[in-house]
């Protein structure tokens, strides 16, 4: 259980730098552009993988209090 902890920690830290990335070349073109757009889809990749994680999390909870 400490290692999922621990992934969700880190996926959420990693989520902090790609929100920055993706405000300081918000608007921009060319290279910057594609930058922004990655630090902007990373971090809703993250984002989303912090939801399954917690739905996980609490599916595993409820699971272990039942049993």
């Amino acid at each position: 259980m400490r290692q999922l902890y621990k992934t969700m920690i880190g996926v959420a830290i990693l989520a902090v730098p790609l929100l920055a990335m993706s405000g300081v070349w918000d608007n921009a073109h060319g290279f910057t552009g594609v930058l922004g757009g990655i630090g902007w889809f990373g971090f809703l990749l993250c984002v989303l993988v912090l939801i399954v994680l917690t739905l996980y999390s609490l599916g595993r909870g409820i699971y272990r209090r039942t049993a």
